[in-house]
């Protein structure tokens, strides 16, 4: 068996002065070669990444210009559908209007121009079928059957009421929504009349 190397403490040989070069943060923090991490740690504001005409940004945010024209372009790259009743949202917000009184409302009251509006047909949030299964995985014997067919038996029925159910809640779907042409003039006309 080799004989194991013996290094003293005080001994040159377990540690020597050496000149280290390399990136620091504002904050002291020695980053080694990495000197998107040290400036990223040091800076508080950047240029835009993908177009240096827009303005700077904090370093821990988002160029609110490009994230604007891309959502822009999202939006316009959105198949358009006719609008049939159903409820409607305004792209990437939250204001939805789930029937045509509370929309024409809106937009008469609103600064929106009409050809900039951005609508959004809602698609149905529906609840889930609920497997007995799943629920009671962490109880089930290996095999994983229930074999009570009454407990069975309720979960059917409750599967069977939540089809039948209306959506729980609305979100924004993949088509933009193409308004009437009477429900537009009939707005524009509201806009102008006190």
């Amino acid at each position: 068996m080799p004989e194991e190397k013996v290094v003293m403490y005080e001994s040159p040989q377990a540690a020597s002065i050496q000149t280290v070069t390399g990136w620091v943060g504002d904050d002291g923090r020695f980053w080694g070669k990495d000197e998107h991490m040290a400036r990223w740690c040091g800076a508080t504001h950047r240029q835009c990444e993908k177009n240096p005409e827009h303005p700077i940004h904090a370093i821990r945010s988002y160029c609110q210009k490009c994230h604007d024209e891309s959502r822009k372009a999202k939006f316009a790259a959105m198949p358009v559908r006719e609008w049939s009743g159903e409820p409607l949202v305004i792209f990437d917000g939250d204001q939805y209007f789930f029937d045509e009184d509370s929309l024409r409302d809106f937009l008469v009251d609103s600064d929106i121009d009409l050809a900039d509006l951005q609508l959004c047909i809602c698609e149905p949030n529906m609840p889930r079928e609920i497997d007995p299964s799943d629920v009671f995985s962490d109880d089930l014997p290996e095999d994983g059957e229930i074999r009570d067919q009454q407990l069975v038996a309720a979960f059917e029925l409750l599967n069977e009421m939540i089809r039948q159910s209306e959506p729980l809640s609305w979100s924004e779907g993949e088509y933009a929504a193409s308004l009437p042409q009477s429900l537009l003039d009939e707005i524009a006309t509201a806009r102008v009349t006190p």
